[in-house]
């Protein structure tokens, strides 16, 4: 094996030759096998090495692929990576595609032990690996493609941790930030061969190694690339060549829910990524660059903007979950250190919701939440108000237009036209030129605000003249969380409040997590107070009660145990029985008898 290694290692250093497809065919095999002494080493010694690959069974792929990784560390030749690539191309064009993943995994297992080599050395192995899983088909990495990623997560986090070590060497840090960029697009190039639900299946995964909190600087550093790399796999996600995927096969809820939960994070970056994450994932009619903030008016259709069939299996996914994602949009837009980025995607998330299931149950959710907002941005400070204001104008013109109603088309024309000559920083054009800007529009004053503001009574009127179910709008927004989660994560992050709340005497504290564990040692905590209980009170009554008290007290329970059994003997008869009466006396022998002759194979003579 190392003089084939050896003969191709010549031949590739003088030219650099193209990988043959498919298992080639060996030079004995021809009509000219009498000739061979005319081929160059090198195109023989690939023949051979094609040859030897395609014959190995499942178990000689690991006795193929040491002696090629040994040969590479010895001759140092992995940075450059070129004439690994050539290999690991040679291999994976012979290999049976059924062993395929035992070679990718072999190269992932000798990263591990290059875990402690330079970052050039790591990113070059991770490059070959990534060139490796591209020639791959679907079923061949499919068996192991958790443990793949779970391998490159791990290397991920070791990367991050070197980055964040005190006193490190800038030109270390740079090396190791180029190694992670490659792992988050190996990532991309591991997706791109999978199916949706396995893309999705890899992003719930990645999700489950977000970190809980970000108190660190190694955290939210993780925590970021953990979103760029489901970021790469989500844009792979081919939705707009198969639109019949359904909402409930793209957002699980163990997809969903870690997403909101994301989606309002402290950091401003994470809301944003959360968001155009949503948009990969949910856009399956390429909307979502069509869809900005804005107050023109005309139809959608104008702009390019598609709307989705109506799916069944969409409706009731949306009737289950449809009030807690817009609930967390509404809190989304509602932070105070929001950018432009933050509030841009957000509004497109809304959006998309209507356009990808175009029922009346989602736009009333939308304005309900355009409400809730308004009523907000008027009673809060501590916002940016001109923005808030602005995407409730910018809500409201694509309901009107969604629903081509043209009382409610003519209402919010009116009020725009009225802030567009009195108040123009409540509008989206203006608004977001001064996002960052101290601003003395930043603060509606309270003249004539009512005027300016759009009216709930009136678009529910107009809504309801069409035919929709507006009885939402009559009531303050808000969000009522389901009392029972219905996911284990939910579980996890279910917190209860309570000022003065005991267990027989153990003391709840303010915030206590509610899990299986804490509920079992509850019930057992109680079950041992009442036992405990029980035996104290025999015993207090066991050390003062004299003698005599005590077996008139048991011959009273004797008494009353005998009239029992009294009354149980008496329900056999009519008559009295004493409890000391032979049981021969309610048996009736004859029946007995007559029983054995009917039934011989019941009975043993």
């Amino acid at each position: 094996m190392r003089a084939l290694l050896f003969n191709i290692h010549e031949g590739f250093t003088n030219s650099v030759q193209s990988p043959s497809q498919g298992r080639s065919m060996s030079p004995w095999e021809g009509e000219n096998s009498d000739v061979t002494s005319d081929i160059d080493p090198d195109q023989l010694a690939r023949h051979v090495l094609q040859d030897l690959v395609s014959r190995a069974s499942y178990g000689q792929i690991k006795s193929l692929m040491m002696p090629l990784l040994y040969f590479i560390d010895n001759q140092k030749l992995w940075v450059p990576n070129k004439f690994p690539t050539h290999c690991m191309s040679l291999i994976m064009h012979s290999i049976q595609m059924s062993s395929a993943y035992i070679a990718i995994a072999q190269l992932l297992g000798h990263l591990e032990e290059h875990k402690d080599a330079s970052a050039k050395l790591r990113c070059s192995i991770v490059e070959v690996v990534s060139a490796a899983v591209s020639i791959a088909s679907t079923e061949s990495i499919g068996p192991t493609i958790l443990e793949m990623f779970g391998s490159l997560l791990k290397y991920l986090k070791m990367s991050v941790d070197t980055c964040n070590i005190k006193n490190v060497d800038v030109e270390i840090i740079r090396e190791e930030e180029e190694f992670q960029d490659t792992i988050v697009q190996s990532v991309g190039h591991f997706s791109r061969s999978l199916q949706t639900y396995q893309k999705i299946e890899i992003c719930t995964f990645l999700l489950q190694n977000v970190p809980s909190t970000t108190d660190t600087e190694e955290e939210v550093q993780f925590e970021s690339i953990l979103l760029k790399c489901i970021m790469k796999i989500t844009t792979s996600i081919n939705t707009n060549n198969d639109k019949s995927i359904g909402l409930p096969t793209l957002f699980p809820l163990s997809l969903i829910v870690p997403l909101q939960r994301l989606s309002l994070s402290d950091s401003p970056k994470t809301r944003t990524m959360t968001q155009q994450i949503f948009h990969s994932i949910l856009d399956r009619h390429n909307n979502h660059e069509k869809v900005m903030p804005t107050v023109s008016l005309g139809e959608l259709q104008e702009e390019n903007i598609f709307i989705g069939p109506q799916k069944k299996q969409d409706v009731l996914f949306f009737k289950r979950n449809g009030p807690e994602v817009y609930f967390h949009l509404y809190e989304s837009i509602l932070k105070e250190d929001n950018d432009l980025d933050n509030y841009t995607c957000t509004f497109r998330t809304a959006v998309l919701w209507c356009l990808e299931v175009p029922v009346d149950e989602v736009l009333i959710e939308l304005i309900h939440m355009a409400f809730g907002l308004q009523d907000e941005a008027c009673s809060s400070s501590r916002i940016n108000v001109n923005i808030v204001h602005s995407l409730v104008a910018a809500f409201l013109v694509f309901a009107s237009r969604y629903s081509r109603n043209e009382a409610l088309d003519q209402h919010i024309t009116n009020i725009i036209r009225k802030r567009q000559s009195e108040k123009p920083h409540l509008l989206p054009q203006a608004a977001f030129s001064t996002i960052d800007k101290d601003s003395e529009l930043n603060n509606v004053e309270e003249e004539s605000v009512s005027s300016l503001m759009f009216d709930a009574t009136v678009v529910a009127e107009c809504l309801n003249q069409q035919g929709m179910n507006v009885d939402r709008l009559s009531d303050p927004y808000h969000y009522k969380r389901a009392a029972i989660p219905r996911t284990p994560e939910s579980v996890k992050s279910l917190r209860v409040s309570m000022l003065d709340a005991r267990v027989s005497d153990v003391q709840i504290s303010l915030e206590e997590e509610i899990t299986f564990d804490s509920l079992k040692q509850a019930l057992q905590h109680r079950q041992q107070m009442a036992l405990a209980t029980n035996n104290s009170s025999k015993e207090r009554l066991l050390s003062h009660e004299s003698y005599e008290d005590s077996v008139a007290r048991t011959a009273e329970k004797m008494s009353h145990i005998t009239a029992l059994k009294q009354q149980i003997f008496s329900s056999f008869k009519g008559g009295d029985i004493s409890p000391t009466e032979s049981l021969h006396s309610l048996i009736d022998l004859d029946n007995l008898n007559n029983l054995s002759i009917d039934l011989p194979d019941m009975y043993v003579y």
